[in-house]
């Protein structure tokens, strides 16, 4: 995620270096899994982000079975986040290191979803969108206030977003030729990262400068179709790869050069959400039988498999300068619930 300053100085020249190379599997005995409350009522959830305040946020249904965004502090006390006024359902994407704005969106289901931001004291805002907008969602906000996300109207084409932090809108570009793009996270110093799409559908990872401009990354050999999910403030990306549709982690270095993470020995894929500005990565192995399990990767792309309950399903998609990692687990009857794995 996004850090102090002196953290990030002190990585920086670490990280540039760094050869990302995969390595065998480790034990993840270091960490825990801590379940986090769901609202009264609530039978399921999902966590997308942790701050380095240890703020989480999510969804959590309620006693209606209605999605809720959810705020959960450093105790795991969790707080509704509450919606546009006429909707009903909500989702908090991110939460940025100040603790002082949220994203996400808000939505009746079936209806129209609007990007929106929270503040401390309940707030919530709805941000602008093009016109003719039909689905539009806030992915990632930095500390400054600047967030970023996407939108599609009745043609069905993703345009990338930006919002100021006085929430005025800027359309990203594509590539040259591409009629599509979205962008899933900016970093603190304003670089936005995300994918382009050509007519065809391929999707090629993409960086915006804080000026706007688009910057193709490069790709695996023998792989054309590859996003990008976040940056660090160190300048590291990660994003997913796809041969078929079999996923591949990679992880950019702050020059651009691309290195596939290994999934968990055995497994037959991979895919990257999160990075931290020591190049911790994480997300999610695949295994023959399409299981997932939550794994952290290294600084040296050393994968190990976070905690869980071996019958069912894990996947990890944020996480902050410490290490902690937000996510959702399942157990054999198959409930998600929104979990964090501390250390």
């Amino acid at each position: 995620m996004t850090t102090r300053l002196a953290l990030r100085a002190a990585t920086l020249a670490a990280t540039a270096a760094l050869a990302l190379t995969a390595g065998t599997a480790t034990s993840s005995a270091e960490s825990r899994t801590d379940g986090l409350a769901l609202l009264p009522g609530g039978t399921t959830g999902f966590a997308f982000d942790v701050n380095n305040k240890g703020s989480v946020v999510g969804y959590s249904n309620n006693a209606a079975g209605v999605n809720r965004a959810v705020l959960w502090d450093a105790n795991g006390t969790a707080t509704d986040l509450g919606t546009l006024p006429g909707d009903t359902s909500a989702t908090a994407y991110t939460i940025n290191d100040r603790g002082t704005v949220i994203v996400g969106r808000s939505l009746i289901p079936g209806g129209a979803q609007h990007p929106v931001r929270w503040t401390p004291d309940g707030t919530v805002t709805q941000l602008p969108t093009p016109a003719g907008t039909t689905v539009s969602r806030a992915y990632s906000v930095n500390d400054s206030g600047v967030a970023v996300g996407f939108s599609t109207g009745a043609d069905g084409l993703y345009k990338a977003l930006r919002w100021s932090a006085g929430c005025a809108l800027t359309q990203l570009p594509a590539l040259p030729g591409d009629p599509a793009a979205g962008a899933g996270w900016i970093n603190n110093h304003g670089t936005a990262a995300g994918y382009s799409k050509d007519a065809a559908g391929v999707m090629r990872a993409v960086l915006w400068s804080p000026a706007g401009t688009v910057t193709k990354l490069a790709g695996l050999p023998g792989q054309d179709s590859y996003q990008a999910s976040a940056i660090s403030d160190t300048g590291i990306a990660v994003g997913n790869s796809y041969t078929g549709t079999t996923s591949h982690a990679v992880r950019w270095s702050p020059a651009g050069v691309p290195q596939e993470l290994a999934p968990l020995p055995g497994d037959t894929g991979a895919a990257a959400y999160g990075v931290n500005d020591a190049g911790v990565v994480i997300g999610f192995s695949t295994d023959a039988a399409g299981r997932h399990r939550a794994v952290k990767w290294n600084a040296n792309g050393t994968p190990s498999a976070l905690p869980g309950i071996a019958a069912g399903n894990a996947e990890a998609y944020g996480v902050n300068d410490y290490g902690t990692t937000a996510g959702f687990s399942t157990g054999a009857e198959g409930t998600t619930l929104p979990t964090q794995w501390k250390g």
